[in-house]
């Protein structure tokens, strides 16, 4: 049994989804940047740029799969990568939340 791709869209739209994802995540992070220089918050400087750093690492994500899935050569990302992406915007996301309620 040979292992082929998936000829359907599912692959363009997991990329253009990391894409999206980092683009609201730009936005958010620029906004909590606003606050922190706004109101001479070091800690919401401190979360923006965990925010603009989780950005970051969405639209390389979603570059890397553009570009593989342009070579055909799509496959799963790591789960390391994956778990450590998620653990980056919980983080960023808990840090938000508690910020905005103190």
């Amino acid at each position: 049994m040979s292992s082929q791709l998936d000829p359907g869209l599912q692959p363009q739209r997991t990329a253009l989804s990391w894409g999206r994802t980092g683009l609201s995540m730009t936005a958010v992070a620029l906004l909590v940047l606003r606050a922190g220089v706004q109101e001479h918050q070091p800690m919401f400087l401190i979360v923006g740029a965990l925010d603009m750093l989780c950005a970051i690492l969405f639209f390389a994500t979603a570059s890397w799969r553009r570009s593989a899935l342009a070579l055909d050569k799509i496959h799963a990302a790591s789960s390391a990568w994956m778990a450590g992406i998620t653990a980056l915007v919980a983080i960023t996301s808990l840090a938000g939340t508690w910020l905005v309620l103190s």
